[in-house]
C-alpha cells in the first residue's frame, strides 16, 4: 500500500507540474502586446519593448512635478492643486487607449493604464523623495454625472483609481466628490466658457466616518486646461484639505494630437 501510494504522489505531482506548464504557456501565448503582437511578461497587454519606447515626459528635462515647468502656466494658468503629475503628452498610444477605454467599452484597458500610473508614481515618490503614507493620502477620482455613468457604464477614473488605491494601500473613497450638474462637453471651449459651464457642477460630501485627509491625490484620465480639477479643488480647500496632488495619465499640450 505505502508502495502505491508513493507511486500516485508521484503521478499527481508530474500531471500537476505538467499542468502548471500547460497553463502557463496558454498565458504567453494569449497574452500578447496590444501594438506589437508580440509575447508580454510584465502585463498582459504591453511588451516590454514597446512600455519602454511609449511616448513619456522626459524627466531629465521637465520635472516629475510639472507645475514647475515654466510652460505650464501658458496651459494652466489658474491652479488650486499644489501638484500635477502625467505620465505623457495626450498623443498615439494614449489617446487611442483613451479613447477605446470610454467609448468603446474597452475596459480591459483600464488594468493597462493603471498599471503605467502605479509605475510613474513609484518613480515620482523614490526619485523626489515624497513621503505620502496610507494612513495620511485619501485618492479620489473625478466623478461623472450619474446619467453620463448610466450611458457609459462605468467611470473610467473610478476604474483606474480603484486600481491605483489597491496597489499602494490607500483609503479610497468614491462618493466625496459629486458632481450635480450635467454639463456639457468641454471639447472646443475657452477657459472662460470651461469655467462658466462647470459653475456649480460639484458638491463635496465628506463622510465624517473618516477624518480631513491631509493629503489628497486626484486622479484624471486627460487634463486639458485644468479646469475640471481646478473646481474640484477649490472645494476641497475649502473643506480644510491641505495639499493636492492632480495625478493624470495624460496632459493634453497644444499643437500635440
Amino acid at each position: 500500500m505505502e508502495f502505491a501510494n508513493k507511486h500516485v504522489h508521484q503521478i499527481v505531482r508530474y500531471f500537476g507540474q505538467s499542468f502548471s506548464r500547460h497553463v502557463n504557456n496558454l498565458k504567453l501565448h494569449i497574452s500578447c502586446c496590444c501594438l506589437c503582437g508580440n509575447p508580454c511578461q510584465q502585463h498582459p497587454l504591453l511588451c516590454q519593448y514597446c512600455q519602454a519606447d511609449l511616448p513619456y515626459f522626459d524627466h531629465q528635462r521637465v520635472p516629475y512635478d510639472l507645475l514647475l515647468w515654466p510652460a505650464i502656466a501658458k496651459i494652466i494658468p489658474i491652479n488650486r492643486f499644489d501638484h500635477l503629475l502625467a505620465i505623457a503628452p495626450y498623443v498615439w498610444p494614449f489617446d487611442t487607449w483613451i479613447g477605446q477605454l470610454k467609448y468603446q467599452h474597452k475596459t480591459e484597458l483600464a488594468a493597462l493604464l493603471s498599471y503605467l500610473l502605479i509605475i510613474h508614481w513609484r518613480q515620482y515618490l523614490e526619485i523626489e523623495n515624497v513621503n505620502l503614507t496610507s494612513e495620511n493620502t485619501m485618492i479620489l477620482a473625478v466623478p461623472l454625472h450619474i446619467k453620463k455613468w448610466q450611458e457609459r457604464g462605468f467611470n473610467q477614473a473610478h476604474l483606474i483609481a480603484r486600481k491605483f488605491a489597491q496597489h499602494f494601500n490607500y483609503n479610497y473613497q468614491t462618493n466625496i466628490i459629486v458632481r450635480d450638474k450635467l454639463t456639457e462637453n468641454q471639447v472646443g471651449k475657452s477657459g472662460a466658457e470651461r469655467r462658466k459651464n462647470l459653475k456649480n457642477a460639484f458638491s463635496i460630501q465628506f463622510n465624517t466616518q473618516f477624518p480631513m485627509p491631509t493629503q489628497v491625490v486626484l486622479i484624471d484620465d486627460v487634463v486639458t486646461t485644468g479646469t475640471t480639477a481646478n473646481e474640484i479643488c477649490r472645494l476641497l480647500k475649502k473643506k480644510g484639505v491641505q495639499n493636492i496632488t492632480l495625478l493624470s495619465l495624460c496632459l493634453a499640450l497644444p499643437g500635440k494630437s
